[in-house]
């Protein structure tokens, strides 16, 4: 029986209403959404959940990192602060481990909810051990921070990963980056502020962490504001493709099929490696400068990379090139530099040795520049390694639940690099020359892992859970699929 007008014009407008699909692959449009009021389009939409999941980037991690980023959490040695983040990302990996299972029964909304609540343990763990020499808080508030820490992890990959029109998901990576870094920057306004007098080593002062605080106590408010996925839409009022819901037992089956593919463990040593350097450069800065050094550094830091990473976004979208060729030139524009400071560190390492000194920028301008240089170049296009990691894998499929794996195992291999890193820095008896040669050998091997993944990068992700034995076509003929139903 012959489709009629009307339904002809339905499954055009499927096709028609994005000009970047090719013909016969199924849209759902919400006709009703493109109907809502303004306010309902914009807090339903993908911008205003990534704004959302910035802002939960930058009252949560992004003071963590500020924190961090002043060098041994700002504590007066880096041993402790390095043990305490060691622990965070080890309770961290055990959750984004099984990630994907979690966030597909719990959801990415509460999954948030979950991480904001646990969120002013970070700040508060430090201001007790700043102000009352208490060790035992401070470890085992970042043990539950890492708890908590793992669901937001998994769960804003997995928004990144299948939330945004394939075309535009770098601008949102690049988006989401800058509003973490806006929460660095911040932090390092009130690291500077309130540590800009003190040109000798040691810790900075107690009631920073405070500020901290009051920040991250705020990460309840952005993750009940975001939309549960089913109601999440595109500007064109498309739905975010995900597949139905499977059991406990379907999800673990998923898991176990999806780390057995080719690309999950070809990602394993890039992943590593892309935040390996915190707990390397962290220890490097807290060791070899002054206080209002790192304090100034953590300042500039995210002031820097905020710029980078919203261009880089950009690049990622530039449709003169094709994906695969998109990947070569962002993997090339991170990895070159890097490469290139790390020859630099080396340089300074056998100029200083492992002797603990306190360049200061008003002091020794000239070898504090020399140092600080390096430390800057690695920091700023680390970002850049995570968001090509992230845009690459988010080319193999859009589908939620997939992408929720994808993003789970993904953050569990990063944060186990970070507990390596950390852990290996946590010992004061240590070279910490040593975590540098192994942050080298992890680039090495970063290298031809991110050379065979590039070139499986295909130019149409699928939009179904690969993970899951259904018979779901990625490219369906939505005319003869429409005539077939018609008849029936």
């Amino acid at each position: 029986m012959a489709t009629s007008r009307t339904e002809k014009a339905d499954v055009e407008r499927t096709v028609d209403i994005n000009p970047d699909l090719q013909w016969g692959e199924v849209v759902e449009i919400d006709e009703e959404y493109l109907r809502a009021s303004k306010t309902t389009q914009f807090m339903r939409g993908v911008f205003f959940q990534m704004i959302l999941f910035g802002a939960l980037s930058f009252v949560g991690p992004s003071m963590s990192d500020a924190i961090s980023n002043l060098g041994g959490g700002g504590l007066s040695t880096p041993y402790l602060a390095n043990l305490a983040t060691s622990l965070v990302y080890a309770s961290g990996v055990i959750v984004t481990l099984f990630g994907g299972p979690l966030i597909n029964k719990l959801g990415i909304k509460w999954s948030c909810i979950i991480a904001a609540i646990v969120m002013p343990l970070a700040g508060s763990g430090y201001y007790t051990n700043a102000r009352y020499k208490v060790d035992w808080y401070l470890l085992a508030s970042r043990v539950v921070g890492g708890f908590g820490g793992g669901f937001l992890y998994v769960a804003e990959t997995t928004a990144m990963l299948s939330y945004p029109d394939p075309n535009s998901r770098g601008l949102y990576l690049g988006i989401w980056s800058a509003m973490r870094n806006t929460g660095s920057i911040i932090g390092g306004a009130i690291n500077f502020s309130t540590n800009y007098t003190s040109s000798g080593a040691g810790g900075i002062a107690w009631s920073t962490y405070l500020i901290f605080v009051g920040f991250e106590c705020t990460g309840v408010i952005w993750a009940f504001l975001l939309s549960p996925t089913h109601k999440v839409r595109r500007s064109d009022g498309s739905k975010i493709a995900t597949s139905a819901n499977i059991s406990w037992k379907a999800e673990v089956v998923a898991l176990w099929k999806h780390v057995q593919r080719k690309k999950t463990w070809l990602v394993f040593i890039p992943a590593f490696y892309s935040f390996f350097y915190g707990g390397t450069f962290g220890t490097y800065l807290s060791l070899h400068f002054s206080v209002r050094a790192r304090a100034l550094s953590s300042l500039i830091t995210p002031s820097i990379t905020i710029p980078m990473v919203i261009a880089y976004g950009k690049l990622l979208d530039m449709k003169r090139w094709s994906q695969i060729h998109r990947a070569w030139i962002s993997f090339a524009i991170w990895v070159i530099p890097q490469a290139g400071c790390f020859i630099w560190i080396g340089i300074e390492y056998s100029k200083y040795g492992a002797t603990k000194t306190a360049f200061d920028y008003v002091l020794q301008r000239s070898q504090w520049a020399e140092a600080y240089l390096p430390y800057l170049f690695i920091f700023s296009t680390g970002y850049l390694c995570q968001l090509s990691l992230y845009w690459i894998l988010g080319t193999f499929s859009t589908d939620v639940k997939a992408s929720a794996r994808t993003g789970g195992l993904f953050r569990a291999f990063e944060t186990l690099g970070q507990t390596v890193s950390y852990a290996i820095n946590s010992h004061s008896s240590a070279d910490p020359r040593k975590a540098f040669y192994v942050n080298c050998a992890m680039l090495i091997l970063t290298i031809p892992c991110m050379v065979l993944i590039i070139s499986m990068v295909p130019e149409t992700p699928a939009n179904h859970d690969v993970d899951v034995d259904v018979d779901v076509p990625v490219i369906v003929d939505v005319t003869k699929q429409a005539e077939k139903e018609h008849t029936t």
